[in-house]
């Protein structure tokens, strides 16, 4: 089964830094590794709704919260999540039907229904990633480690280009589109509403 360590590792082996035995211990070489790695895949989670990351979470009512927006309930996003929700469904049997009034402030959900449901993005371990994920991710990685293990920053700059394409595509090319349009083609249209219009997706497909 793929874990953190060995895409770390291939990242390491890419450019040419030497392998670590474990991501779980408190060496400098292994806090080093799992930040670069948490960093990045927040990162690249970021730009794009993966299916393979998105979850859909029941919402806890905070039972001793006073809204002072007018509605009538406060939820608790997960923690666990990464950036704002999705989407907010109230029908669990229909997440196509999207609850329509809510107000997100911070880490929390106000609204007027209960129960209430998010989908949400988690940081998906390795075995779910797509193959065309994982090639961006790893080259990325490897792009980060040319530059803080071997200071070599010519490395690090054709690597980084070669996982996210040029600055004037907001790492949104190179691998990192391959794994986008992967993504789009293999989900429902439901799932990626914004796909159909994205401009970087016409322009490939024109």
């Amino acid at each position: 089964m793929l874990e953190p360590i060995d895409v770390v590792n291939e990242a390491a082996v890419l450019c040419g830094a030497t392998p670590l035995m474990s991501l779980d211990s408190e060496t400098p070489s292994a806090l080093a590794g799992r930040l670069a790695y948490d960093r990045l895949l927040g990162h690249m989670l970021g730009i794009h709704w993966f299916s393979f990351s998105l979850s859909t979470r029941q919402l806890a009512r905070l039972s001793d919260a006073v809204p002072l927006t007018g509605f009538k309930y406060v939820f608790a996003l997960p923690p666990e999540r990464v950036g704002n929700p999705r989407a907010i469904i109230a029908d669990i049997k229909n997440s196509g039907a999207l609850y329509p009034h809510w107000l997100l402030e911070g880490d929390q959900v106000h609204a007027d229904d209960d129960p209430l449901f998010a989908r949400i993005r988690l940081k998906a371990p390795p075995r779910l990633w797509s193959g065309p994920f994982r090639e961006a991710f790893t080259v990325a990685l490897a792009a980060n480690f040319a530059l803080s293990l071997k200071r070599n920053r010519q490395l690090a700059a054709d690597l980084k280009l070669e996982a996210f394409g040029p600055p004037s595509l907001s790492d949104r090319g190179g691998k990192m589109l391959a794994a986008i349009l992967d993504d789009a083609q293999s989900t429902p249209s439901m799932e990626h509403p914004v796909t159909a219009y994205d401009p970087l997706t016409s322009a490939w497909r024109s």
